[in-house]
């Protein structure tokens, strides 16, 4: 982008040059002679001349296109190191060109009169120049959008197929028809909730494999499905704690971001009877907040952190606001920053 913005600016600098200039330049190229002997200006003083314009375009166009954003001086405000910035780059603009113009020229104008032309053309260009520069800096902001928003996109799939393998790996899978085939074998009751709850699982993990957001109440339905499947494994060992006011439940979410908790939750920690695991769920402030009592896996392994890295990617790309992560010696905590239901699907 870099390089974009700095071809833009040369053809800019370039375009606006020869507009402030065409017609000087018909007009010494028709009448040479009679130019010359009036003001002195030729054509290697008109050359001149829009080399000096073309410099002193191409730098107030890449200090309003790049460098304003990179140049900050401690104690001074942005906007007012912008505007000092730019009338000084008027101001020098001015001057080089009045000093240059009033030693070549070698007509009858005098000093004062090629100082008010001049000054009269960076009136007219300075303003251009900004406006120019503005349209730019709209247009690259529009651009970065529009690949934020992709990037977001790619990020939301790479989740959601992470998402999907999770449910249907080989240990899901075997874990669950484990526990299926205890109660089948122990002919319970709730054998068909529990193939109904495994099938509803992996029919809703296909369907949402577009939505990059989903409501908190959907999301509660997914998670309420995939506990009920861990309970049947873990029993009373496993229990989830959500404390969700009604209100709440119509705000978006990242999908699959509360079973992915909650599975990293299963993952590192041992659910046994005298270390049962809790996982609580309930707002605070702006965030919601999951978190579980950390009662470490002497054979836990080290996960690659994908999913809490995605996590967190998709909220600073869609939001511009990042999860926050926090852990002492009981606690495992993470607090994710809501989402207004504003489209963010569209």
């Amino acid at each position: 982008m870099q390089k974009n913005k700095t071809q833009i600016i040369i053809f800019g600098a370039l375009a606006v040059t020869i507009l402030m200039n065409f017609q000087r330049l018909i007009m010494v190229l028709i009448d040479r002679d009679n130019f010359a002997a009036t003001i002195g200006l030729t054509i290697e003083a008109l050359m001149l001349r829009m080399l000096i314009f073309f410099v002193y375009a191409y730098l107030l166009l890449s200090f309003n296109i790049i460098w304003k954003d990179k140049w900050h001086p401690p104690g001074l405000g942005r906007k007012t190191f912008n505007i000092i910035t730019n009338v000084g780059l008027f101001l020098l603009g001015v001057t080089i060109t009045t000093i240059v113009m009033a030693n070549f020229l070698s007509g009858s104008l005098e000093n004062r009169q090629v100082f008010a032309i001049i000054t009269t053309d960076f009136l007219i260009v300075h303003p251009i120049l900004l406006l120019l520069a503005r349209f730019i800096n709209l247009n690259f902001q529009q651009q970065q959008i529009i690949l934020e928003r992709e990037q977001a996109k790619q990020s939301a799939l790479q989740h959601q197929l992470e998402a999907l393998r999770s449910q249907i790996n080989p240990h899901f899978l075997f874990n669950a028809l484990n526990s299926l085939t205890v109660l089948i074998r122990n002919k319970s009751d709730r054998a068909l909730a529990f193939v109904d709850q495994l099938s509803w699982l992996l029919r809703a993990t296909l369907l949402r494999s577009e939505d990059d957001f989903i409501t908190i109440q959907n999301e509660l339905e997914y998670l309420e499905s995939y506990v009920f499947l861990q309970q049947e494994r873990f029993g009373e060992k496993f229990k989830v704690d959500i404390q969700i006011p009604e209100n709440w439940k119509k705000e978006l979410i990242p999908s699959f971001s509360l079973q992915l908790l909650a599975e990293n939750a299963i993952k590192h920690n041992v659910v046994s009877t005298n270390q049962p695991l809790l996982l609580e769920i309930y707002p605070n402030g702006e965030y919601l907040i999951i978190r579980n009592q950390i009662h470490k896996r002497r054979d836990a392994t080290e996960g690659t952190g994908f999913g809490l890295l995605n996590l967190s990617v998709r909220f600073k790309l869609l939001k511009k606001r990042d999860i926050q992560i926090n852990q002492d010696k009981n606690y495992f905590t993470v607090k994710l920053p809501i989402l207004k239901n504003e489209g963010h699907n569209n």
